[in-house]
């Protein structure tokens, strides 16, 4: 992600450096024969407006850029932001990708959507990968698009399914009329404010609501292309950008989810979207992350829940032999962030004073174990 204030501590008069967020990973992606990564903003040019708001992104192109520099070789762009710039911010980040030669998957410029799906042969070994998206913001900012437009986006749903996420409102009279003054501001200034006066300034959300009937067509599509994927590759690898924000436990959707993935036929689940980092399970041989946290979310941001740690994340590795996953592991990441300096990525076991009560929370997250000594490791393993 390019937050406001990433993307302020990088520009220096007309020019971006992002290579200080991946300097500290450069050593782990190296080690790997490829590397994914979640392309979670828009790089559709000045013209289109660069990131200046928590909740719309657009990123200068040095930024995937620095990202490829530093090892990734392929970017998922099936995520919630794909849309912040328009339909036309989505096709022009597709032709911003092509230009520096990073590959992606996830959207595409051909309403055919041709390259649903990603191959790479590696050490003779043909991987698949697929990613597909929940939604496009639509309850943020209302775009619609046509049919047609809508196909040149892997969808787990319609684009304009209001249902998720949908809370009731309990609100007390006060608070109605409190947030109808605050209204004409912005949203990360309402939520300032609220934060600052000791208010709830946000809450977990929940993904616990499926219109079975509205989801069927699109996961229907969504196994039709891991079955066709295993046809012409040895092992498939799906990244669903699916969950509740800042919630700690994967709701019915996301289940839903990761099980008509593997029913499908995937050999591993690497899901994303809730900024903090979610369980993770082996379901018959199958490795199943429901949510892998961050990458570059500025921990100083507003709106943050912070008890269950937003600023760490995880690097999911797959070792692969024989045309199968022989062992799954991951290690756990940290935000660093000064109030003045651009952001840094660190593996644990780089930090001066790595936090080993955070650690161990967070290990207990992805595999509800308790961790043992020594608690600060480069990978740790996943088991069944």
């Amino acid at each position: 992600m390019c937050e406001p204030l990433l993307f302020s501590a990088a520009k220096s008069q007309k020019a971006f450096d992002f290579s200080p967020v991946f300097a500290n990973t450069c050593g782990m992606f190296r080690q790997a024969d490829f590397v994914i990564g979640n392309l979670e903003t828009p790089i559709a040019g000045e013209n289109a407006g660069y990131v200046s708001s928590l909740f719309s992104f657009n990123a200068p192109k040095e930024f995937a850029i620095a990202a490829k520099e530093a090892g990734i070789g392929l970017v998922s762009t099936a995520n919630n932001h794909c849309l912040d710039r328009g339909f036309e911010g989505l096709l022009e980040t597709v032709s911003a990708l092509n230009e520096i030669g990073l590959a992606h998957i996830g959207t595409a410029r051909s309403a055919e959507h041709e390259n649903r799906t990603f191959f790479k042969e590696i050490n003779g070994q043909t991987i698949a990968v697929i990613s597909y998206t929940y939604g496009v913001n639509y309850s943020l900012h209302h775009r619609v698009i046509s049919k047609e437009q809508e196909a040149h986006i892997n969808l787990l749903r319609p684009y304009s399914d209001t249902i998720y996420l949908k809370t009731p409102s309990r609100n007390s009279l006060f608070m109605r009329v409190f947030n109808k003054a605050i209204h004409s501001f912005r949203q990360e200034k309402q939520t300032a404010i609220k934060k600052a006066l000791g208010m709830t300034y946000n809450t977990p959300r929940k993904d616990d609501a499926v219109n079975y009937e509205t989801v069927a067509p699109y996961l229907e599509q969504f196994q039709q292309d891991i079955r066709q994927a295993k046809e012409q590759a040895d092992l498939v690898l799906v990244l669903p950008h699916v969950g509740g924000q800042f919630n700690p436990e994967p709701g019915v959707f996301t289940e839903l989810v990761v099980r008509t993935a593997k029913e499908a036929g995937a050999d591993a689940i690497i899901a994303s979207h809730p900024h903090i980092v979610q369980k993770a399970e082996m379901q018959d041989g199958v490795p199943c992350f429901y949510s892998i946290g961050n990458f570059s979310m500025s921990p100083n941001s507003v709106y943050l829940l912070h008890e269950d740690l937003p600023e760490y994340g995880l690097a999911v590795h797959l070792y692969i032999e024989d045309k199968k996953i022989q062992k799954t592991t991951f290690s756990i990441l940290k935000i660093v962030e000064g109030k003045r300096s651009i952001l840094s990525v660190w593996p644990i076991e780089q930090l001066s004073k790595p936090n080993e009560k955070e650690i161990k929370q967070v290990y207990q997250a992805v595999t509800n174990r308790e961790l043992t000594v020594p608690v600060v490791r480069p990978e740790y393993e996943l088991r069944a």
